[in-house]
């Protein structure tokens, strides 16, 4: 483990992480404000053959000048510019950087600002869909570098006839690239220059720091990557600039060679190697706001489907509990050939607090892939490129969370569609067609935008630099170039309309207390007069999470429902849909819009958080939440499936460690998909809602995401509190 020097360094980086503007203030992981000046600058003057209008810092002016410009070439250009302007900012403890320019704009630059927003509305309008989620190919980039990434797209542009108007888009495409990782080029030289000037003013130990650090990004990511250090530069010099979610992948597989050749050459210890990666975990903070996912998976197979287990899977599990990071953060891939020792390593981590690693079924992951099209050797290498969403890693054009559907609303809708309905099976068809028309209807909104993107652009051109099929294609991703483009609708209020069908079964068919229209009633009234029939709902009927077979077979006709209602539904780059049920906040957020529901939620509360038991109705305990959980199909729901548990701090150490290790297993066997686990008394959380200002970096795993828990709304905050403390006594 680290010793005193490296651990005191590792607390200022994250301390001055955590006083920079996305963190205090959350801004949004899109393109902060000096940025988007020099984007909306560049875009608004590149409207033809000539330079115009105020000077920006004249990189690559030449390629404005001779030729006109389309409008994906527009968005090219200006994302070059942002690249060709950035100010490099570098700290003196920083080991690896990159970062954003949160300087101020000064009076002059925020009327200029104003003026370009206003003419930016006449521009093409190719936002309103999820950019980023997906995971590059960044064992090529390494393996190239971004010279190497340059030198093909040249010779795929060189090798094309334009007099065959079908290779137009192609040299489009390739000409857009180059704009983009050229600038790429420039800001790394700008990073070091700077650094160069920091060492040549350094003495000792600093002159030393920079003097390396200058070597390193020199080289990096221009050339391919010679060493462990160089790799993590790479990597995160390309990914920052995105400004959106772009996952790390598979990072034991392809750093492992790095360290290993390292270590053998002694080039590095294992205790840099793992400050080192610490480094490249909290730097997400930096420029991620809070409460957003961004990991690194470990574990599980390669793609020819060998168990991955070496120094860096156990090194990034160390890493996690030092850094405790809410935003670059570990998830681990485990399936029944992984060893104990490993998954035992993952739940000491978790016991400390650490919200790390989420556990997801690689086997489970693997055969849900394959069974939708995926081949193979993609299907074993994934990752989660979100909060559970999953995608092969390089070679995804997928959309997750796109969108969120409240199907609690739809239940109620089928209730007022089926007054006279003698048992729950009329409102569960009906229930299901709701939702088909909902998702056809979202769908057409959707396919209509990704039409737009596909003639205008969106997605940073150089990404596609790094998605399999796009430069063997000649196509952007936003164009449909890569290898698998399905879409990944979410619903949100699984445990809701579970337990909703189960109290219209007790109240309105068997017990006969009250019509169906007395219940929805009571439910339109908020409960009002009505607290003892509620307090009957929800202590009195079996929910979902206490292994009730009645409750889990509704489970299990809810999930075909999902299911059905995604069928047949056609996306404009003539794919498919494939549901999740996690949440993120949006259980939250919808549920401040939504009436109060039959299983006993009242008017604004929160839908229950992705397909875990509603808050509080676990109460038989851990493995009765864990048989429910698995007892349907999470194959089909590639989109994400996350199940929360829930432990006072004592019932994870020890002898319960055990206890622990036995019931993930079991729930991998039952091929239950993701667990994610908070290891936290209520006790300390109720205390950070009163004194916030004492518990800045506590974490907890919300859904699918670990988040600092006093920058979550208060709502998500009542709603990790009502989870019941699971506890093996």
């Amino acid at each position: 483990m680290l010793n005193e020097k490296q651990l005191s360094r590792i607390k200022r980086i994250k301390d001055f992480y955590m006083e920079e503007p996305v963190f205090k203030h959350h801004v949004s992981y899109v393109r902060v404000m000096r940025q988007r000046l020099n984007f909306m600058r560049a875009y608004i003057n590149s409207i033809g053959t000539e330079w115009i209008g105020p000077a920006v810092t004249p990189y690559n002016t030449e390629l404005l000048k001779s030729r006109p410009y389309t409008a994906r070439l527009r968005l090219a250009y200006a994302e070059a510019a942002i690249l060709n302007n950035m100010e490099p900012m570098i700290h003196d403890d920083e080991l690896l950087v990159g970062r954003p320019d949160y300087t101020p704009l000064t009076k002059e630059e925020e009327d200029e600002y104003k003026n370009l927003e206003l003419a930016m509305r006449g521009a093409p309008n190719t936002t309103y869909l999820t950019l980023g989620h997906m995971s590059l190919d960044y064992p090529k980039l390494l393996r190239v570098g971004i010279n190497g990434l340059i030198a093909e797209v040249k010779a795929r542009k060189d090798a094309l006839d334009l007099n065959d108007p079908e290779n137009l888009p192609k040299c489009e495409f390739y000409e857009g690239c180059l704009m983009e990782l050229e600038a790429e080029l420039v800001l790394q030289r700008r990073y070091a220059e700077k650094l160069k000037e920091k060492a040549e003013k350094a003495t000792g130990e600093k002159k030393e720091h920079f003097e390396k650090l200058y070597e390193i990004v020199s080289r990096v990511p221009a050339e391919p990557a010679r060493t462990f250090r160089e790799a993590l530069q790479a990597i995160h010099f390309f990914s920052f600039t995105l400004w959106e979610l772009y996952y790390f992948g598979r990072i034991d597989q392809y750093l492992y060679p790095y360290y290993k050749a390292d270590l053998e050459a002694g080039r590095i210890t294992p205790d840099e190697a793992l400050e080192l990666l610490c480094c490249f975990l909290l730097l997400p903070d930096a420029y991620i706001m809070p409460n957003v996912a961004y990991d690194s998976m470990i574990g599980g197979k390669d793609r020819q489907g060998n168990i991955v287990e070496n120094d860096i899977t156990f090194m990034a599990l160390d890493a996690a509990e030092i850094v405790r990071s809410g935003t670059g953060k570990i998830a681990l891939a485990f399936g029944k050939d992984n060893s104990d020792r490993l998954l035992r390593r993952a739940i000491q981590v978790n016991a400390t607090g650490a919200t790390q690693p989420a556990i997801y079924d690689d086997d489970l992951i693997t055969e849900g892939l394959i069974k939708i099209g995926i081949s193979p050797e993609d299907a074993h290498y994934y990752c989660n490129t979100g909060c559970t969403e999953i995608t092969p890693i390089g070679c995804s054009g997928i959309y997750p969370c796109a969108p969120y559907h409240n199907i609690a609303n739809a239940l109620l809708r089928a209730m007022r569609e089926n007054l006279d309905a003698t048992s729950t099976k009329p409102i569960l068809e009906s229930f299901e067609k709701i939702l088909h028309r909902e998702v056809q209807e979202q769908q057409l909104y959707i396919n209509r935008r990704q039409m737009e993107r596909s003639r205008n652009g969106g997605e940073p051109l150089r990404v596609s630099c790094l998605v399999d099929d796009c430069l063997s294609r000649g196509k952007a991703i936003d164009e449909g170039g890569a290898r698998y483009n399905h879409i990944e609708p979410t619903f949100v209020g699984v445990s809701n309309v579970v337990d909703s069908l189960v109290t219209i079964e007790t109240l309105v068919f068997n017990e006969k207390k009250l019509t169906m229209q007395e219940l929805l009633d009571v439910v339109d009234s908020n409960y009002e007069g009505k607290e003892d029939l509620r307090q009957y709902i929800l202590n009195r009927i079996p929910h979902y999470g206490v292994n009730d077979k009645n409750a889990d077979k509704y489970a299990a006709m809810v999930s075909n429902a999902i299911i059905g209602a995604c069928k047949g539904v056609t996306t404009y780059r003539h794919s498919f849909l494939v549901p999740g049920t996690f949440t993120y906040i949006e259980n939250a957020t919808l549920g401040r819009v939504t009436q109060a529901t039959p299983d006993g939620r009242l008017k604004g509360t929160p839908l229950a958080a992705s397909s875990s038991a509603t808050a509080g109705r676990e109460i038989k305990g851990p493995t009765a939440a864990v048989l429910s959980a698995t007892s349907w199909d999470h194959s089909h729901y590639m989109g994400g499936i996350v199940i929360n548990l829930k432990f006072a701090p004592n019932q994870m150490s020890g002898e319960n460690e055990d206890n622990v290790v036995t019931l993930i297993r079991a729930f991998l066997e039952r091929k239950g998909m993701e667990v994610q686990i908070n290891c936290i008394s209520n006790e300390t959380l109720r205390d950070a809602q009163k004194h916030p200002e004492n518990y800045k970096d506590l974490l907890v795993r919300v859904s699918g995401f670990s988040a600092y828990f006093t920058h979550l709304p208060n709502d998500i905050q009542q709603e990790v509190i009502d989870r019941n403390e699971q506890s093996f006594n």
